[in-house]
């Protein structure tokens, strides 16, 4: 039996190691794996129960044995060991956009094929890398038909404070939940051990597979649940495979997503990592050309304007004055949500009846996609909303090619799923619109896993640029997927959440991926640079900012709206080669800097719900560099329920400490221009 645990290669940049060694076994031998700094060990055993797996971290159990295997069709017995591979991996790569201009991917892994005594096999792989750890189900031979769900746990102390969430646009708690008291959660699940170490159990990689939810079981373990899926046996059909309230459209079964876990040494370094997610998706497909993904902040016009020439017009000028790269259209531009029936009509009249009486709107019940449609336009039958559209999209993306700013438009899944996405996306393409806005999309079946890669596939087709909103959570497919440059699956701004949401959410939503949440230039019960800040300590490689645009040609100094800041705002990017987080407790704080590839460093530094003065280093500086310093911070008292900012510049470098004072609610921003 050969082991290569122990065998360690240098880093080397765009390189890989991979050994590998077969081992026939028919005895319960446990195996371990550790990551290559040696500080996570998992040790895996088939117990007489089955399989189990356990961890350890910094010689420290954090994950007690625990269960693992499927409840399936057709049913496992007893599982043992039947060969396993082991692998190395050192290498680092680029990607299309994020935090770092290098992600590192280290680790070690073994696949292990398991039998039982009528020969059945199932397949389970671990790896295991610096950042954490993570294992999926592998299809062998066995043909598996349906999952009613897995036993997999993660087996973690009962001491530990956890940060759940209900639904993806929940609150999160803010100052945490005890483990006893927690019941179920939306991935990712953060919490803390009792030593300030820090985790996040998360899934990744989901083809073909239903989504999970976390759930405390019986016995006290953290366990994955999700909704019964039946696959179709190659070359059947759909019929065959129809299985009551299951799934049955969905091709054969090839594995589960990645069940994980980060580890880190405390919230800093976990946020840090939240590249682990993407190193557990494949890269594109060999060939495919993502170099017209661009990132970069979009304006929406969703709580800035309607859907009118003029006011559009002057908005891409905004864009192209501040730095904004993109303008969105939102719902309306080409008719309602969905096709309205005569009862959802008379109903939409009644609670909108100052425009019960516009002869255009009953015209637009009845949208189409291909075309913007003109006149009054009803949200939602039940809501007091309507907007207006008198503009021609292709003369607006025309005049935005003039001025470099790219054009994206909302669409709704269920009009998606009323058309053939290949012909309409082409026509877009055809338009020269730069990305889309798929809204309410269907998120949760297998199915709905897999129409979601069809709209990533088609849409990098066609060259358009996705933002995904509602209940959708990321799984790390942006690295296959660059062309998805933002995802909602949390509580955003529109949400209305307290400000000390913003402090919980890059230790938790964000470590998933890149998060739309739908920023406001300016916001009640935030202050101006707390606002700001989140284009920095919430990533996403296209922040899409909603309302405040209307209010810009206000003089500073007026109750919500600019003043010296927008230098800042109008300087901060969306691309980034390296990434630093200075500050950081979950529910309280976090003070990020990220640096440009001219060198430049931008911080931003969120604060929650208590006064707070964050004391910095700044030897993240290129030492023996002065840095010409900008920044603003909160004013020392407010306006209402606004609080403008303060402005200082001096020089810096990088054996200076910076004094970071923060009201409650607020934050700071700066920008470090090297000399």
């Amino acid at each position: 039996m050969m082991h290569f645990r122990s065998v360690m290669c240098p880093s080397v940049l765009l390189r890989a190691f991979v050994f590998w060694a077969f081992c026939p076994l028919w005895v319960c031998a446990s195996e371990q794996v550790a990551s290559p700094d040696g500080k996570i060990v998992l040790t895996f055993d088939c117990a007489e129960t089955g399989p189990v797996y356990s961890v350890t971290y910094c010689g420290k159990e954090i994950v007690a044995p625990s269960a693992l295997g499927l409840v399936c069709e057709p049913a496992f017995g007893k599982l043992r060991v039947s060969e396993t591979t082991r692998q190395y991996m050192d290498r680092s790569w680029a990607p299309v956009w994020g935090e770092y201009a290098k992600i590192p991917e280290h680790f070690e892994a073994i696949s292990i094929l398991l039998k039982d005594e009528t020969g059945q096999e199932l397949g389970l792989e671990f790896r295991v890398f610096n950042e954490g750890f993570a294992f999926r189900y592998l299809r062998g031979k066995t043909e598996i038909q349906s999952i009613s769900s897995e036993l997999t746990e993660f087996r973690i102390p009962s001491d530990v404070c956890v940060y759940p969430i209900d639904w993806t646009e929940a609150t999160f708690p803010e100052d945490g939940l005890r483990f006893e008291d927690f019941k179920s959660s939306c991935p990712p699940l953060t919490g803390k051990f009792s030593d300030g170490k820090v985790f996040s159990i998360m899934e990744a990689c989901a083809v073909n597979y239903p989504r999970l939810r976390w759930v405390k079981n019986g016995t006290g373990a953290v366990q994955p649940s999700f909704r019964k899926t039946v696959w179709m046996p190659v070359h059947s059909s759909k019929e065959d495979a129809a299985d009551g309230n299951a799934d049955g459209d969905c091709e054969g079964f090839c594995g589960t997503p990645w069940r994980a876990m980060m580890l880190a040494e405390n919230e800093a370094q976990l946020a840090e990592n939240g590249y682990f997610v993407l190193n557990l998706n494949p890269e594109p497909v060999p060939g495919q050309d993502f170099s017209w993904v661009r990132p970069g902040k979009t304006i929406s016009n969703e709580m800035n304007c309607q859907i009118r020439k003029d006011a559009l017009f002057s908005m891409v000028d905004f864009a192209a004055e501040n730095g904004i790269r993109y303008v969105q259209i939102d719902w309306g531009w080409y008719g309602t949500e969905y096709v309205y029936s005569e009862a959802e009509c008379a109903e939409w009249a009644k609670n909108n009846p100052e425009h019960a009486d516009d002869p255009t709107w009953r015209a637009n019940t009845k949208p189409d996609p291909r075309k913007a449609a003109k006149g009054r336009i009803p949200y939602f039958p039940q809501f007091h909303a309507s907007t207006y559209v008198d503009v021609e999209i292709e003369e607006l993306v025309a005049y935005a090619r003039e001025k470099g700013v790219g054009i994206c438009l909302y669409i709704n899944d269920r009009i998606l799923k009323a058309y053939d996405i290949e012909e309409l996306f082409a026509l877009y393409e055809k338009w020269g619109i730069a990305g889309l806005k798929p809204g309410f999309v269907a998120y949760g079946s297998a199915q709905d896993t897999q129409d979601i890669r069809r709209l990533c596939e088609v849409a990098a087709k066609h060259r358009l640029w996705l933002c995904i909103h509602d209940a959708y959570l990321p799984d790390g497919s942006m690295r296959t997927f660059p062309n998805v440059m933002n995802v909602e699956g949390g509580g955003g701004q529109e949400g209305n959440h307290p400000a000390f949401h913003d402090t919980v959410l890059p230790f938790t939503r964000c470590l998933a991926g890149p998060f739309d949440f739908t920023p406001a230039i300016f916001f009640r019960g935030r202050s101006n640079c707390h606002q700001l800040s989140l284009l920095v300590t919430l990533y996403a490689p296209s922040h899409v900012i909603r309302s405040g645009w209307g209010i810009r040609n206000r003089e500073s100094g007026s109750e919500n709206s600019f003043g010296s800041e927008k230098e800042w705002f109008a300087a901060v990017g969306s691309e980034w080669v390296n990434t630093k987080v200075l500050d950081a407790e979950i529910g309280r704080r976090i003070v990020t800097v990220r640096e440009t590839k001219d060198g430049e460093w931008f911080l931003g530094a969120t604060n929650g719900s208590r006064p707070h003065t964050s004391a910095i280093s700044l030897s993240f500086l290129k030492p023996d560099c002065d840095y010409e310093l900008q920044l603003w911070t909160d004013a020392p008292d407010p306006i209402g329920e606004f609080r403008e900012t303060v402005k200082t510049v001096r020089t810096v470098r990088s054996t200076d400490r910076l004094d970071l004072p923060m009201a409650e609610n607020g934050g700071a921003v700066a920008r470090f221009i090297p000399k």
